[in-house]
């Protein structure tokens, strides 16, 4: 099948990453994919790794950007695909101009609770969650057009979860550096750690604007020696197999791919109880506290710290469930048959 992917963001957050993994994890399996994106986006190194993945770039300034409207178009005509598979409102928005000339079916994948007037001339909807289903519907679009296909990791699943070895116990966090994040509440909940006399380090991947603020947020704590901002994680198999713990300190998280990728690889999981992570995450393989609760949040850091064995018990649970619901091998097969189906 030939499937256009069309993602005209720059950056490299969740939805960037998924869709550069769906790209590759298409081609992989012998469909030939057109990966329509902005000519500055970060991920481009990455999909020209496979022959199968035909890149074409373009310059987007916003969704009324007629020109590159045209422009896509003529290369989605070139290109000649079954479908179209749009991510993030803008993408979404030119994708439904070239469907209605074209007649190319759209697929949209809804990675977080999306303003609908970017999203016309839709075929099929993909949320992510049952909640952000129940959102479309609940704003008029019919349940028929609607099919609830998770998010994977094509991080190679470990194992089995591994144990906590004696020494500095290591929390690690990875994303964007803005507000919704949490890592300032992250900052603040390890310094409680240190506090009580636990020994520790945190690691805190990823860039942003709110980076400087957390910079003078760990010196005000006096805690630079224990952790470690290093910047934009662009292995993050080899990031998660340094640490013990992932923490997720996130206030606001659709869904979060960077759990899944945790889960992967065995980690011990704390994460606030936001949309995503509470609909993959339970009590049982994962220690999930109040959404912007500092006090919580380093409970939970400190619990793990005081119960080792039950933390990677709930880790190896929180694997399993990544190999039966969350693996490449069981998530792309579910879009494949909702692509045939347009046909």
């Amino acid at each position: 099948m030939k499937i256009t992917q069309i993602m005209l963001a720059k950056g490299f957050g969740g939805a960037e990453r998924y869709f550069v993994d769906l790209s590759m994890a298409l081609a992989e399996q012998g469909h030939e994919v057109q990966a329509l994106c902005h000519r500055h986006f970060h991920g481009l190194a990455a999909l020209r790794q496979h022959p199968s993945v035909h890149v074409t770039t373009v310059n987007v300034f916003g969704w009324w950007d007629w020109l590159a409207w045209r422009r896509i178009g003529a290369e989605v005509g070139r290109f000649g695909p079954a479908l179209m598979h749009a991510h993030l409102a803008r993408a979404a928005y030119i994708g439904g101009k070239v469907r209605r000339r074209t007649g190319i079916p759209l697929v949209v994948k809804t990675h977080n609770y999306v303003d609908l007037k970017y999203y016309r001339d839709v075929d099929l909807f993909l949320p992510t969650t049952a909640d952000q289903r129940r959102y479309l519907v609940e704003h008029g679009i019919a349940a028929r057009r609607i099919q609830v296909v998770p998010n994977f990791s094509s991080l190679s699943a470990v194992a089995e979860a591994g144990k906590i070895d004696p020494g500095p116990l290591v929390f690690g966090s990875f994303g964007r550096m803005v507000a919704k994040k949490g890592f300032d509440q992250l900052i603040d909940a390890f310094k409680q750690v240190l506090d009580a006399g636990i020994d520790t380090r945190l690691v805190i991947g990823g860039d942003g604007i709110e980076r400087k603020a957390l910079i003078r947020r760990i010196a005000g704590h006096g805690c630079a020696d224990r952790i470690d901002l290093c910047g934009w994680v662009s292995d993050a198999t080899a990031f998660l197999d340094g640490i013990d713990v992932f923490v997720l300190p996130s206030l606001d998280e659709p869904f979060g791919i960077v759990v899944l990728e945790a889960m992967a690889r065995g980690k011990v999981i704390v994460s606030t109880r936001t949309q995503g992570p509470s609909e993959v995450l339970t009590d049982a393989d994962a220690f999930l506290v109040t959404t912007g609760n500092v006090d919580d949040l380093a409970r939970a850091m400190r619990e793990v710290a005081a119960r080792p064995d039950e933390a990677v018990h709930k880790a190896a649970r929180a694997l399993e469930k990544f190999k039966q619901a969350y693996a490449k091998g069981v998530v792309v097969p579910q879009l494949l048959a909702h692509y045939a189906a347009l046909q």
